[in-house]
């Protein structure tokens, strides 16, 4: 079974794919507003299963409202991105 876990020495504490340093925003991003497949995320990320990809769908919408919260954090700070890993275009 895939682990989302949080770490403060990676990725600012956001919420990764346990060993593989992927962030869920990453995942979710490339699903909700790129419109990739799971299948196609996959391909994109190597190192995820698809089993991975649902765990981290999974977890998104679970915990959707953080991750709105930080969302418009960002903005307002002018961060922008979600993370180091970049998300499909």
């Amino acid at each position: 079974m895939t682990e989302i876990v949080r770490d403060d020495a990676h990725s600012d504490g956001a919420p990764t794919i346990d060993g593989t340093g992927i962030r869920v925003i990453n995942v979710a991003s490339a699903y909700v507003h790129s419109g990739y497949s799971p299948d196609e995320i996959v391909d994109f990320y190597p190192s995820l299963s698809l089993a991975d990809v649902h765990s981290a769908l999974a977890y998104y919408y679970d915990h959707v409202d953080e991750f709105d919260v930080e969302s418009a954090r960002n903005e307002r700070d002018g961060e922008g991105g979600a993370g180091n890993e970049e998300t499909p275009a």
